[in-house]
């Protein structure tokens, strides 16, 4: 893994699916939420539902509402960068993501086999002594193309 970036983000907007879920949700394929609302973003059904896409139409995937970090429940929101609360269309969630210090880890390789390795390296990462710590807000990432996502963890 390549070494983190420290960057400040500017906040933003997203549209798309939302569902509560945990680590232990998703670690057991029968119960885990997160990939149906992928089969939705690879039949193309959010794009429909949302001309007006930012950030050229990459998926972003935004982690927040934390509940007892790291092994609790939290809230996940896919979907597309828009302008604001106006661009969501009935009967889907919109976030406002807060600008703030992030360190941005990039995932390299097929998917979804490089995002979970990533992850796996970020958990190791925030172990180590002397690591920045999580501030368990807003984390996100966003799908650059079928090879390459950047992952932004919010930092204390």
């Amino acid at each position: 893994m390549d070494k983190p970036v420290r960057t400040f983000e500017s906040g933003f907007f997203v549209a798309g699916y939302e569902v509560r879920t945990s680590h232990a949700t998703e670690a057991n394929p029968q119960t885990a939420k997160i990939p149906a609302l992928w089969e939705k973003i690879e039949r193309g059904e959010l794009e429909l539902l949302i001309p007006k896409r930012l950030a050229k139409g990459k998926p972003f995937v935004v982690y927040y509402n934390y509940q007892d970090p790291p092994s609790g429940p939290y809230s996940v929101l896919l979907g597309y960068q828009v302008i604001g609360q106006d661009d969501v269309p009935p009967g889907l969630s919109g976030l406002n993501v807060p600008g703030g210090r992030y360190l941005m880890f990039t995932a390299q390789g097929p998917r979804p086999e490089s995002v979970l390795r990533t992850r796996q390296e970020i958990e190791a990462y925030f172990r180590q002594p002397g690591a920045p710590r999580r501030a368990y807000t807003f984390d996100y990432e966003v799908y650059e193309n079928s090879q390459r996502v950047s992952l932004f963890v919010a930092i204390q």
